[in-house]
């Protein structure tokens, strides 16, 4: 993509954006193979997880977590408690992930488990091992997530997220000084993508997202072939990331990611359901 004058972007924040997104995806996606092949279930709020009402769940967990820490930030000066959100976030997707790759060698799981438990808070500035954490992190939680809901109701959520980001950023604004918090002191909510124009960083939901719909799609998709149909989900999805990132780059304004992704997203599951795919 040619560089426009006085942007923020060249080349390398989108093959950054690249690498992340696919390495995320792909293990994400194998994890959430994994985890259908051993029969893991993780009911949300019902036990049928085709069941809307899980879709309002799920938004009203992220409602309060998102409260919750906006409290700290307010009325906290120091955000050791936000490391203690952090530090357990860590441990249970590490958990989901290493123990979807070895499933009969727990020793191996723990190992691994501890090496990014001790390496993240030895490091805590260094962006790279920030990165590696946000990676498991979000592979973990949209595996997971992206099993334990059915499609309806996965779409539902999404679309509704994606309602809330829009309000979020441009009408009360909390989400933006939410993502000011957070990158402050290096926090892994964000994966980050620093260039010598700009550092951008890339909230750890707008690449969870997509991964609960490709993997819902893979566990209770209609399509004829749910893991193409999941591939075209994440790339459609990928490419909302760009267009977002380069609106970014040249407004120089704050923009919600989700919203181009849902609407890509949903775009691609109505025409392969209309064409059966």
């Amino acid at each position: 993509m040619k560089k426009e004058k006085n942007s923020w972007t060249n080349s390398k924040v989108f093959i950054l954006l690249a690498i992340l997104f696919v390495i995320t995806q792909s293990i994400g996606l194998y994890v959430a193979t994994k985890l259908i092949s051993l029969n893991v279930e993780a009911k949300l709020f019902t036990d049928d997880i085709n069941d809307p009402i899980n879709a309002i769940y799920l938004f009203l967990m992220i409602l309060v977590m998102t409260g919750v820490i906006l409290l700290i930030l307010k009325f906290r000066k120091k955000n050791n408690f936000l490391w203690v959100i952090e530090a357990l976030a860590v441990l249970s997707t590490s958990l989901i992930v290493f123990s979807a790759i070895f499933p009969t060698n727990d020793i191996l799981v723990l190992i691994l488990m501890l090496i990014i438990f001790v390496a993240r808070y030895t490091h805590k500035e260094n962006l790279i091992i920030k990165n590696l954490v946000s990676v498991i992190a979000i592979s973990g939680a949209g595996a997971m997530i992206g099993i334990s809901i059915g499609l309806v109701p996965a779409l539902m959520f999404v679309f509704i997220l994606a309602i809330y980001d829009l309000v979020a950023v441009f009408k009360t604004k909390h989400m933006v000084a939410l993502g000011k918090a957070v990158t402050k002191d290096n926090f892994a909510f964000t994966v980050s993508m620093p260039t010598k124009e700009h550092k951008f960083e890339l909230g750890n939901g707008d690449l969870v997202i997509p991964l609960v719909v490709a993997s819902s799609v893979i566990a209770t998709g209609w399509f004829t072939n749910n893991y193409f149909v999941s591939a075209l989900i994440l790339i459609s999805s990928f490419i909302g990331l760009v267009i977002s990132i380069h609106i970014v780059s040249t407004k120089k304004i704050p923009l919600p990611a989700l919203p181009p992704q849902v609407l890509l997203m949903i775009l691609v599951i109505l025409i392969s359901t209309l064409i059966r795919l």
